[in-house]
C-alpha cells in the first residue's frame, strides 16, 4: 500500500475471505474463529451456514419441528459436528429409570421437559444444561386410576391420555386442573390418543370415537361425536382438525391405512399395501409416514394415492415406533433388540443402525415402544428403562453399522 501499512485478513471483502476458506482445513477455520471474533462470526455465518441448511437431525432451513425439542440453539459448526456423529454411530449411551415390572412407555419431548409413562403415571422430568435430564422428577401427574397408561399427547398446555381400561384424561398444566372421564367400556384395549383444539380422538381394540370438549359450570366433559367401527393402532388428527388417519392393526386386504373426514364421516381408503401400522406421523397435509408390521417403513402421498417410498428393515424387523425431525431425518424403533434405523428421505437405503448396549438389569430384547429426540439426544423408551444417546458427548464412542448387509440363506 501507499502508506506503507499492512493489509490485515480482515481487510478482505467476504467474498475474497471465502474464496480464501475454500482453501483451509476445518482444523484451520476452526483455529482462525479461535483467533478473532471478527472472523469467527463471518465463519460462522457465511461459511458454515450453508453446509448446515439440510443437515440429518441438525438442519435449520425452513426451522423444522426439532429446533422447538433443542434444549440450547446450537452453533452452525455445532449442527456439522453433531450430523456427522449421528451419520457415523458416534454417541455416548446411559441408562435412566431401570423398572423390574415390564410395561410399555411413552414420551414426549419439549426444550425443557421430558414426559414419561411410568405404569399408572405420568412423570415431569427436567432437562438439565449439563446432562440429558435430572434423575428425580419435578411432577408426577396421576389420578385415583390404578391402570396403566397405554398413550398420551401433550400440546402446548394441554395433557390427554388414555389407560388401557378405556378411560382417559385431561389435565392443564397452567390451572393444574384434572378431569377423568371413561370414553370405552372396560373390557376394550385403548391403544392410542390424539386431539386438536376441543376434538378429541381415542381408539381402542375395538372402535373409534371421536369427542367435543365442552365446558358446563366450570366443569370439563366430553361428548361424543362419532363412532367408527375401526381398531385404529395409531391415529392423528389433522392440524386443522378437518381428517382423522389411522393405521389399523390389522387388515387382510392389505390396506391398513385410513382417512376419516371428521364432519360428513367419509371414509378413504388409501392404497398404501400394508396389512398392519403400529404408528404412523404426518409430515405434512399429504405425506405420511408408516411404521408397518411387514417390516417395512412406508412414506405415502395421498395426492397420487401410492407409497412414494419404501424402506426394508435389513434383518426383517416389524417397526414399532417413529419420530420425524421435520427436514430429511426419520428414526424407526423396531420390534427386538431395542434398535433404532436412521433414515434419510432422499436416500434409498438407511443411513445409520443403533444398538442399545446391554445393562446388569437388561439384555437389550426389548422392543422400542417409544422415541424422541432433538439435535444431540435421542431417548429410546424400552420394557425396562430408558435409554439416552447423546451424540454431542466428546468421549462418545463409534459404532458404525451403516454396511452391515444381511443375506437371506437361500435353504
Amino acid at each position: 500500500m501507499m502508506d506503507g501499512s499492512r493489509m490485515s485478513l480482515k481487510d478482505l471483502t467476504i467474498d475474497c475471505l471465502l474464496r480464501i476458506f475454500d482453501y483451509c482445513s476445518e482444523g484451520d477455520l476452526l483455529s482462525l474463529c479461535r483467533a478473532d471474533p471478527a472472523l469467527e462470526y463471518i465463519i460462522e455465518a457465511y461459511y458454515f451456514h450453508p453446509l448446515a441448511y439440510d443437515l440429518l437431525l441438525c438442519g435449520h432451513r425452513n426451522n423444522p419441528r426439532i429446533e422447538k425439542r433443542n434444549r440450547r440453539r446450537l452453533t452452525n459448526y455445532e449442527r456439522i459436528e453433531v450430523s456427522r456423529n449421528w451419520v457415523s454411530g458416534t454417541y455416548f449411551e446411559r441408562p435412566y429409570f431401570h423398572h423390574a415390572q415390564m410395561f410399555p412407555t411413552k414420551l414426549c419431548l419439549e426444550a425443557d421437559y421430558l414426559y414419561i409413562t411410568h405404569a399408572c403415571y405420568l412423570r415431569k422430568y427436567r432437562r438439565a444444561s449439563y446432562d440429558a435430564l435430572h434423575r428425580r422428577f419435578d411432577e408426577e401427574i396421576c389420578t385415583s386410576a390404578q391402570t396403566d397408561i397405554s398413550d398420551f399427547v401433550k400440546k402446548n398446555e394441554t395433557i390427554f391420555a388414555g389407560r388401557v381400561c378405556g378411560s382417559c384424561f385431561h389435565y392443564d398444566t397452567d390451572s393444574m386442573v384434572m378431569t377423568e372421564q371413561r370414553m370405552h367400556p372396560a373390557n376394550e384395549y385403548l391403544y392410542c390418543v390424539d386431539f386438536v383444539k376441543d376434538l378429541y380422538a381415542t381408539s381402542t381394540d375395538h372402535c373409534c370415537r371421536l369427542w367435543q370438549r365442552a365446558e358446563e359450570f366450570g366443569m370439563t366433559h366430553f361428548d361424543q361425536v362419532m363412532n367408527l367401527p375401526h381398531a385404529f393402532r395409531s391415529l392423528e388428527l389433522s392440524s386443522d382438525g378437518q381428517w382423522l388417519y389411522g393405521g389399523l392393526y390389522t387388515d387382510d386386504g392389505r390396506q391398513a391405512l385410513r382417512a376419516v373426514h371428521v364432519e360428513s364421516g367419509e371414509e378413504l381408503v388409501f392404497s398404501s399395501k400394508t396389512m398392519s401400522i403400529y404408528d404412523l406421523k404426518l409430515k405434512d397435509d399429504q405425506v405420511i409416514f408408516t411404521a408397518n408390521f411387514d417390516s417395512t417403513f412406508r412414506m405415502f402421498d395421498r395426492r397420487v394415492d401410492r407409497d412414494v417410498a419404501i424402506w426394508d428393515d435389513p434383518f426383517d424387523s416389524s417397526f414399532y415406533s417413529l419420530e420425524y425431525d421435520g427436514l430429511h431425518a426419520v428414526l424407526v424403533g423396531t420390534n427386538r433388540h431395542a434398535r433404532v434405523n436412521l433414515y434419510d428421505i432422499r436416500m434409498k437405503k438407511y443411513v445409520q443402525l443403533y444398538f442399545p448396549g446391554r445393562t446388569r438389569n437388561h439384555n437389550g430384547l426389548s422392543p422400542v415402544y417409544s422415541l424422541a429426540c432433538d439435535s444431540q439426544y435421542m431417548f429410546v423408551a424400552t420394557d425396562h428403562n430408558l435409554r439416552v444417546f447423546d451424540f454431542k458427548a466428546s468421549c462418545g464412542l463409534r459404532r458404525d453399522y451403516s454396511n452391515i448387509v444381511y443375506k437371506r440363506s437361500d435353504n
